[in-house]
């Protein structure tokens, strides 16, 4: 099961060969389990995505307090959502956790990567660009099938 489902941002002005800004959502809001997509607190979505960071860093608690100089404790008490001192801790766990403070507090990460895209792929961009969101989604679950059904067919 993913844990954490992305949205790429692309800038509405996007050429074919242009350099694409990609923003990239962590917000714990998207978790696909069931039992947290209800809408949450700021501090326990910290707390969350502080927990998610640190799993995704191959973190035990203890490490994660032993890189940023408190105590185990204190890393549970934030990933419950009781951020206490956390603040005067940002950069130092952002550092442990490998992150931009940025993404600990917002969930969003900027990076700025360099992506060519042909003819055909920016027209369909651009197209995809002009959908409701539920067509959107309906393209997006089409071309997910239609991927599997190739892979198949090369399989067997």
């Amino acid at each position: 099961m993913d844990l954490v489902t992305s949205r790429v941002h692309y800038p509405q002005d996007t050429q074919v060969g242009a350099d694409i800004g990609r923003r990239v959502d962590i917000r714990m809001s998207d978790v696909t389990d069931d039992t947290v997509k209800a809408r949450v607190s700021p501090g326990l979505e910290l707390g969350r995505r502080i927990r998610l960071l640190r799993e995704m860093a191959g973190l035990n608690q203890q490490q994660l307090a032993n890189k940023v100089g408190i105590s185990r404790s204190a890393v549970a008490f934030w990933e419950t959502g009781r951020s206490g001192h956390v603040g005067k801790h940002l950069g130092a766990l952002a550092e442990a956790l490998g992150v931009d403070a940025e993404v600990l507090l917002t969930g969003m990460a900027y990076k700025e990567i360099q992506e060519t895209l042909t003819p055909d792929e920016s027209m369909f961009l651009n197209l995809y660009r002009q959908l409701n969101p539920l067509i959107k989604l309906q393209a997006q679950k089409w071309i997910e099938r239609r991927v599997r059904q190739a892979e198949e067919e090369a399989e067997g």
